[in-house]
């Protein structure tokens, strides 16, 4: 079959645009500006974390956890963020990344509400675009300050917590202890739009009081 010279201006414009869109992806991934919920494997809990989880094994000093004590949603009024919270038992990547996809994630080995340092982890976006709510979870949460309220969730009892500080950490130094005895809240996402791919949003809030529903 032989083409047109219509048709061949047709297939030639198509190869030159996916060529430019190819290479400008290339270019701004190696620059760190492509989201990483555009990327094959989405974004990956490893690269989400990042951080230096420092745990001694156990769920949360040897806690007897029940239904009650799990988390299920976290509320953080000022910044709107109202999102369902998984508890999948695992760190195992490729479950989690699952999990990601429905909303924040409980880090397994960290505290439960009011007890230990529970860590709760999530994407964040700014991308318009974006349809899967869950990819801005925990969109936002850099502008916290101190003093600010988040509220955990479990079935039966709202666990509230104040932000004690923010910050913009790179991940390979910043460490986070979830062997603390302390009863605090820390929350994390990354900055997918920051300079490098190591920069995390860490927030850590102290346990304040609990109201049974």
């Amino acid at each position: 079959m032989r083409l047109n010279n219509e048709q061949k201006k047709y297939i030639n414009f198509g190869l030159i645009f996916t060529g430019i869109f190819v290479v400008t992806f290339i270019v701004l991934y190696v620059l760190g500006f492509v989201p990483e919920e555009l990327l094959p494997n989405g974004n990956s809990p490893a690269d989400a974390l990042k951080l230096n989880l420092l745990q001694n094994g156990s769920t949360s000093q040897n806690q007897v956890v029940t239904a009650k004590d799990i988390p299920t949603k976290i509320q953080i009024p000022k910044v709107g963020v109202d999102i369902s919270v998984s508890d999948p038992n695992t760190i195992d990547n490729a479950i989690l990344n699952e999990y990601l996809l429905k909303g924040a994630v409980r880090y397994s080995g960290s505290g439960y509400p009011a007890s230990g340092n529970l860590f709760l982890f999530g994407h964040s976006s700014t991308l318009s675009v974006v349809h899967n709510q869950a990819y801005k979870a925990f969109n936002g949460i850099e502008n916290l300050k101190a003093g600010d309220e988040i509220d955990v969730y479990s079935t039966s009892t709202k666990y509230v917590y104040k932000v004690r500080d923010e910050r913009l950490v790179q991940a390979s130094k910043e460490e986070v202890d979830l062997t603390s005895k302390e009863n605090m809240l820390t929350l994390s996402t990354c900055d997918l739009f920051g300079s490098t791919k190591e920069l995390r949003y860490v927030v850590r809030a102290d346990y304040v009081s609990k109201v049974s529903l």
